[in-house]
């Protein structure tokens, strides 16, 4: 499952170089449904393994590197935002790795609350009942910036007939606007959380003493 999933990344980055955004997110939007249903099946039929644990904590960022660059080259106005949004995942993923390999220190430090984590307590990242639109919202995001841009591309006049036939164009562009205000509302917070954490792991960070 994991290979068929990093297939359908691949494929869908040929997509994008053949300018077939369609396919594009039709391809992306499976390899995440699935993604996000291939663990509750491990789970289920007690098929967990070393390496299935290994691609699950890659392949969410890998998708995210995907999508983000993508974006990035589609609406170059924003190319920093989510050129960030990588730098973020990669920081994450070396900081994680850095403690697994890192040489055996006082992890007393970790542990402890400091200023910064305290704060992003206080947001809606830990809310009970905003969590999932937190972590799901700046998927709907992405998704809907890549649906907009197919509909104003004009090589999209054929996938616009065929929505005026049940939708106005004009309706539809409206209803991505709000949902797009509302969802990207999310993705900012998503984002200035994760950079609080961040900024908390180096802080703790650099409060663990050195070994003589």
């Amino acid at each position: 499952m994991k290979i068929f999933l990093f297939s359908c990344s691949l494929s869908s980055c040929r997509y994008f170089r053949q300018k077939k955004y369609l396919l594009f997110v039709i391809y992306h939007t499976v390899s995440g449904f699935l993604d996000a249903f291939d663990g509750i099946f491990a789970r289920w039929l007690d098929q967990k393994s070393v390496v299935g644990l290994y691609f699950e904590h890659i392949l969410d960022p890998y998708a995210h590197f995907v999508m983000y660059t993508c974006i990035g080259l589609l609406y170059p106005s924003y190319i920093i935002y989510f050129y960030f949004e990588i730098a973020l995942e990669l920081w994450n993923l070396m900081f994680n790795s850095f403690l697994q390999s890192a040489p055996t220190f006082d992890r007393t430090s970790l542990q402890q609350t400091t200023f910064l984590s305290e704060t992003c307590q206080f947001t809606i990242h830990d809310h009970p009942n905003l969590r999932l639109f937190n972590w799901y919202g700046p998927d709907i995001f992405h998704t809907l910036l890549l649906i907009r841009f197919i509909l104003l591309d004009e090589n999209s006049r054929k996938i616009n007939y065929y929505i005026k036939r049940y939708i106005s164009l004009e309706r539809l562009h409206l209803l991505i606007r709000y949902v797009l205000i509302f969802t990207g509302f999310f993705s900012f917070v998503r984002t200035f959380v994760t950079s609080c954490f961040m900024l908390d792991k180096f802080y703790r960070l650099a409060a663990v003493p050195t070994s003589k």
